[in-house]
């Protein structure tokens, strides 16, 4: 079960039927786990069964999401020269003082522009595939999601998903 909720002056109100659907108890503690764009609601106190149930669900809604990536990313089509993500990028490391130099933070974010016979380091806001945490990657690459296609979307910074 699934409803969209709004977040009002008082906060964030979880509807009874999702609350009595998902066989919470009237009065009863809860968990609450504020995770990085997403907040998580269990049973305070769960049994061994119940917190496999929990598991299980939260699983359920990961792959789900990973579907949905999926589809808007489309398949791994191997491109012509092979997959240009199929190995990790090597990263250039550059000191405090050249980045200083260039009046460039430190541990500012870096694109390169390659032009004629040069090599342009400029400081960026958008995410790339770097941005990614290995272990995600290497489950999309599994599910032969096109890695091009999404480095895109995240520099795009497009709305991919809407509830």
């Amino acid at each position: 079960m699934k409803f969209m909720l709004a977040i009002g002056k008082k906060g964030l109100r979880v509807r009874k039927e999702l609350l009595d659907a998902s066989g919470f108890q009237r009065d009863a503690a809860l968990d609450v786990c504020g995770l990085d764009h997403a907040v998580v609601i269990m049973k305070g106190k769960m049994t061994a069964m119940e917190l496999v149930n929990t598991i299980q669900s939260l699983g359920s809604l990961a792959y789900q999401l990973s579907s949905h990536l999926a589809k808007i990313c489309g398949p791994c089509e191997h491109c012509e020269d092979g997959c240009p993500y199929a190995k990790e990028e090597a990263r250039i490391h550059l000191s405090d003082g050249v980045l200083e130099q260039a009046g460039i933070p430190k541990g500012a974010r870096l694109e390169m522009l390659i032009g004629d016979r040069e090599v342009i380091l400029s400081e960026t806001e958008s995410y790339d595939l770097r941005d990614v945490p290995p272990e995600v990657r290497k489950t999309l690459r599994q599910l032969g999601v096109c890695l091009d296609e999404l480095d895109g979307l995240l520099a795009g910074g497009s709305i991919v998903y809407e509830g």
